[in-house]
């Protein structure tokens, strides 16, 4: 009969080998892209740095026409926060930057701004009066932002509102949400910080 110390092993190595694997197949299925999502990584890696380009994957997608999507950018954004070694621009402005829109950054940057100096959040239409677009696309915004750990939602009392996730709150003032498109005659579009 077995002792109970090498039947603990025995599980201990099965459990280990078990979260191994479910590990690998989650990073698997982050790192699989579609062709055409292949397409806007492949575009990027050519344009970055080109002209001191830091262009952003909508940017990306629009050159390479594929469909405008937010499920497509932030699969394409997923991508490339766990794959930093692409190029040296996601190291240096980091994946945020790149993955956000115009507008989501200018959101963010509102929300991050009033929170740094102790203001209370700007509400739906505050926002979208400073960013110059409607409520509804302020509430695509803001979702986005959510699902990239920017902002945390918060609900109370029936009311919901955003928090800036404490690692932008410390970021470099601003860097990270700073932004020019730049259109040059032959058509090519691209961002620099």
């Amino acid at each position: 009969m077995l002792s109970t110390r090498p039947r603990h092993w025995l599980l201990l190595a099965l459990s280990g080998l078990l979260l191994f694997a479910s590990d690998t197949r989650a990073a698997g299925n982050q790192r699989q892209l579609k062709p055409q999502e292949q397409k806007v990584i492949d575009y990027l890696v050519k344009d970055w740095g080109q002209d001191f380009s830091v262009t952003s994957v909508d940017i990306a997608m629009n050159a390479v026409k594929v469909q405008p999507s937010e499920e497509t950018r932030f699969r394409i954004g997923s991508y490339i926060k766990v794959h930093p070694e692409l190029h040296e621009v996601i190291r240096r402005w980091g994946w945020i930057t790149l993955v956000l829109t115009p507008d989501e950054k200018l959101i963010a940057r509102a929300l991050i701004n009033a929170e740094r100096e102790n203001k209370p959040a700007p509400g739906i239409a505050e926002l979208a009066k400073a960013v110059t677009v409607d409520e509804a696309q302020v509430k695509r915004g803001l979702s986005m932002l959510e699902r990239y750990e920017v902002l945390r939602k918060e609900t109370s009392a029936g009311q919901t509102s955003y928090r800036v996730m404490p690692h932008y709150i410390k970021w470099e003032p601003r860097l990270d949400f700073v932004f020019h498109k730049v259109s040059l005659d032959d058509g090519r579009q691209f961002n620099t910080n």
